[in-house]
């Protein structure tokens, strides 16, 4: 039988990894297109919100691969988990306060 620990932790690489992928399109390929609250028409540089937001989501894909290998070596531990979600959520909301142009020079 295989530990739980080892398909969550599986699970959650593999979220890690499609947040990573979403950052580096949005960061490095300048995709800023990508994020929800980002409008084109809003006059936001797109320079800034790729490279902001994309460095923002390459950091949270980070953090869940991170998660994902202390998950796999020690198993579950709520207070990491809340840990981790409270994170994503703070930074989430930073990213969509990125791609709305607060801290632009622009704004």
């Amino acid at each position: 039988m295989v530990d739980p620990s080892y398909v969550s932790g599986a699970v959650w690489f593999v979220c890690g990894f499609a947040i990573l992928y979403l950052g580096y399109l949005i960061g490095i390929r300048g995709r800023a297109e990508l994020h929800a609250d980002y409008d084109e028409s809003s006059g936001v540089d797109p320079a800034y919100v790729s490279r902001w937001v994309g460095a923002t989501a390459l950091l949270m894909g980070t953090l869940v691969v991170l998660y994902a290998i202390r998950e796999v070596r020690y198993g579950f531990q709520p207070a990491a988990l809340g840990g981790l979600l409270v994170a994503l959520l703070v930074l989430s909301y930073v990213t969509k306060l990125i791609a709305r142009g607060v801290g632009s020079r622009q704004s």
